[in-house]
This record gives C-alpha cells, sequence and structure tokens, in this order.
C-alpha cells in the first residue's frame, strides 16, 4: 500500500504539472502562485523538490493536501477530480 501511496502522489504531481503547463505557466511562475507568500526563488525550489529530487534526500519532496488544495483552485478545478484522475494514473502504473 505504501508504494501505491507513492505512485498517487506522484501522479497527482506530474497531473498538475502537466496541466500548468498546457495553460502556459512556467515552472517558477505557477510555483510563486501557489505559494504566493514565499519569495520566488523559495517557491520555485520547492516545486522543483516535489517534481524531481530534493537535494537533502535525494527523493521527491511530499505534497501537503493544503498545498494540493491551492495548486487545484490555481488550475481552476476540483481537488478530489484531480485526486480521482491521478489514482486512475497510479492504478494503471502498479
Amino acid at each position: 500500500m505504501e508504494n501505491f501511496s507513492f505512485l498517487l502522489e506522484r501522479s497527482f504531481v506530474e497531473l498538475v504539472d502537466k496541466r500548468a503547463d498546457a495553460r502556459g505557466w512556467k515552472k517558477g511562475e505557477f510555483a510563486k502562485m501557489v505559494w504566493s507568500d514565499a519569495p520566488a526563488k523559495a517557491a520555485a525550489a520547492k516545486w522543483s523538490a516535489m517534481r524531481g529530487k530534493a537535494t537533502n534526500t535525494g527523493k521527491p519532496q511530499g505534497v501537503l493536501v493544503s498545498d494540493a488544495e491551492r495548486m487545484a483552485e490555481i488550475l481552476g478545478e476540483d481537488l478530489t477530480y484531480l485526486l480521482a484522475v491521478a489514482k486512475e494514473n497510479a492504478r494503471q502504473q502498479a
């Protein structure tokens, strides 16, 4: 089950990243919208760590539910819908 949870999280990040790209937003631009209270560099580093591997752990950074909700809101989509799509994508990978 732990592996599926990881797959679900990775599928969610990939889905959000693709949808942000489809809207023409650059990585840093999207990150600044999600974490508007953080400096632009810090927001970009956080989004980069979620999409790839964090420099300190070598693993992708986890996604908080609050961050996922902000991402969905910025995309203009429902979080539960995005999670359902991500879950189906993760099932196909499993």
